[in-house]
């Protein structure tokens, strides 16, 4: 895969060595808003979409979107998927990343709504692992309906606090993007008698959470989409923000400003759903790179000066200490 980061002098892209295993922090971006977190006592999993279908249809037809005619596929051979096919996952792709990135060995998977591209991979890896999911009632229909079984499945609305033994979490309720020119608006869940495999329109949102971890020695906050509740969030202190950051951060009032000032401003921040992830995982990203990622980065460098910046790369572990 080729490396997409990029040295600016404007701002910091800090890849800590791990010193002392007992106060470091490790998260490895699985691309959208997916990531692996562990230290050396837990792991979790959070909106684990491996499959990243090559998505070219629009809604409503089985037409070429036109992002879908612009895009560089590359060799990308793979079946194409328009938004009223059936989702299957890609289980030769999952089971790969399970056996090649300890995702395996995860106990806890976190969703922050039902959108496929943060949640249709998730029944498939829970069952494959048993792992507990914790996400919405919507995520919870979605699991019962592939049969994953009740003992594995959390249902939560956002407020809730829970203690895990070897971390907390702080369920906060929150925001979708404002899509389509601001006219973006779902009330919907994934209904409890949903038919399997359901196709790619069916994953609604659902509503949206945020996280907010505790582990040992790092606090951790975790955005699944470009918007947040102003009051959820003020008063946090993470010293982690993995922030949204795709344009649709844009319409949004002062977006970079009032995430990081209600969040006393992170010492470190790392861009999350910024890629391109209807492509495969050894696909460039340098086009999302410089039009999504780069320029939030030099938002959050003019707001906090102070704050390390840190831009992911697909599969590569990010040690914090």
């Amino acid at each position: 895969m080729k490396n997409c980061l990029i040295i600016l002098t404007s701002f910091f892209l800090v890849l800590t060595s791990c010193q002392n295993k007992q106060s470091s922090l490790r998260l490895t971006y699985l691309g959208t808003a997916g990531w692996v977190i562990s230290d050396e006592s837990s792991k979790v999993l959070i909106d684990p979409y491996l499959s990243r279908i090559k998505l070219v249809g629009m809604s409503t037809s089985s037409k070429i979107s036109k992002s879908a005619q612009s895009r560089d596929w590359g060799s990308d051979n793979r079946k194409e998927y328009n938004r009223d096919d059936r989702f299957e996952p890609d289980t030769t792709v999952i089971n790969w990343m399970l056996n090649n990135h300890a995702i395996d060995s995860s106990n806890y998977i976190f969703v922050h709504h039902t959108h496929f591209d943060h949640a249709a991979d998730v029944p498939y890896i829970a069952k494959k692992t048993g792992a507990r999911v914790i996400g919405t009632e919507s995520l919870s229909n979605l699991l019962k309906a592939h049969g994953v079984p009740d003992k594995q499945i959390i249902t939560v609305k956002g407020g809730e606090d829970y203690d895990f033994e070897d971390f907390s979490v702080k369920v906060l309720p929150s925001l979708h993007s404002a899509l389509r020119d601001k006219k973006y608006f779902s009330s919907e869940n994934i209904s409890s008698n949903i038919k399997v495999p359901m196709q790619i329109k069916e994953y609604v949102e659902g509503g949206s959470l945020m996280f907010f971890f505790r582990f040992k020695n790092h606090k951790v906050l975790t955005m699944g989409s470009m918007n947040f509740i102003e009051n959820e969030i003020d008063g946090l202190r993470p010293d982690i923000l993995l922030a949204g950051s795709a344009n649709s951060r844009k319409e949004i009032f002062n977006y970079t400003k009032r995430l990081l000032k209600s969040t006393g401003f992170p010492k470190t921040v790392i861009p999350t759903h910024w890629d391109d992830f209807r492509v495969k995982y050894d696909a460039p990203q340098e086009k999302a790179l410089k039009a999504k990622a780069l320029p939030f980065v030099e938002d959050v460098n003019k707001i906090s000066p102070r704050t390390n910046i840190i831009v992911p790369q697909h599969l590569v572990p990010i040690v914090v200490n």
